[in-house]
């Protein structure tokens, strides 16, 4: 179970990489994109939205510079009442080929951690795994496509579902949640919405692509999409991706879980890095209890060298 949610999990935090032919009920809202005004066709946008590496750079960059951090966590109980509170506040460090962090101030309320000092929630070790590597870990801002042997097949899948939305390239199902994923793949776009359209977003001039349910969809229809909603703003000027936003909504006899995550991502000496990350969802599985929790973390103060 626990590989389970820190698979979902991680796919939450990492880049959406469309794939497969699709597409052929794209709208456009607001904004006609076209060789002659914007130097790219339709089409063109397409295929940089399918082959779009940003976001996950953005998070490659995260770890690979030095910068401060403040997070809170907390965590309700089953009536939505706060049962534990995690305050962090610190630097992660990078030398540009190692890094670790070392928090300033903690703070803790509630039972957070168990006796042995171990977490007693699932999600406060899963957000600790990804932003908050306590030793020492190795970063690089090269995108490595070859596969690690020394990981597990489940750290591989959460990769591959991270990386490539809607490829056949992951060995086990996770209960349905491979097809339920794959939102761009033929079989699955009768259930969404593919839009674009334009904004203005932190003085950066930006395309908004918009993937969500249908309206209108019968129930059985809803629950195969586990993926309600990403919404996406590109820079106009080189495409990178600098707000994200996901809805997962997913209930069957083994797992429920609704979860929403927003990510903001500034420039900070010309690189492109996350600066603001909300979490706010919760999620049961059989025989174990329900967590909710939210999350804000804050990153500022990039050493750019």
């Amino acid at each position: 179970m626990k590989k389970l949610f820190l698979i979902l999990f991680q796919f939450l935090v990492i880049n959406l990489l469309a794939q497969d032919t699709l597409l052929k009920v794209i709208q456009l809202d607001d904004v006609i994109i076209s060789e002659d005004n914007n130097g790219f066709s339709v089409e063109d946008f397409i295929y940089y939205v399918k082959n779009d590496t940003t976001f996950y750079k953005g998070f490659k960059h995260l770890r690979y510079y030095q910068h401060k951090y403040s997070s809170s966590l907390n965590i309700y109980n089953k009536k939505n009442k706060k049962i534990g509170v995690l305050n962090k506040q610190g630097t992660h460090f990078s030398d540009g080929e190692n890094a670790y962090v070392v928090d300033d101030s903690l703070y803790i309320e509630g039972k957070i951690f168990k006796r042995n000092g171990t977490h007693k929630y699932y999600t406060t070790e899963a957000f600790d795994e990804v932003f908050f590597p306590y030793d020492s870990i190795n970063v690089s801002k090269d995108i490595n496509k070859n596969k690690n042997k020394e990981e597990s097949q489940n750290v591989r899948d959460a990769k591959t579902i991270g990386f490539s939305i809607g490829t056949d390239n992951v060995e086990q199902s996770k209960g349905g949640a491979k097809k339920k994923l794959a939102i761009f793949d033929i079989d699955m776009q009768k259930y969404y919405d593919y839009i674009i359209s334009d904004t203005v977003y932190n003085d950066i001039a930006c395309y908004v692509f918009t993937v969500r349910v249908k309206e209108n969809l019968e129930n059985k229809q809803i629950e195969k999409a586990l993926i309600r909603k990403v919404l996406s703003y590109f820079d106009k000027e080189n495409f990178n991706v600098i707000y994200r936003e996901y809805k997962f909504v997913y209930d069957n006899w083994f797992i429920n879980l609704n979860m929403d995550v927003i990510v903001h991502l500034d420039y900070v000496g010309g690189i492109h890095v996350p600066t603001k990350i909300l979490y706010d969802g919760f999620w049961k599985v059989l025989f174990l209890k329900k967590e909710r929790a939210d999350f804000n973390l804050k990153l500022f103060d990039y050493q750019i060298k």
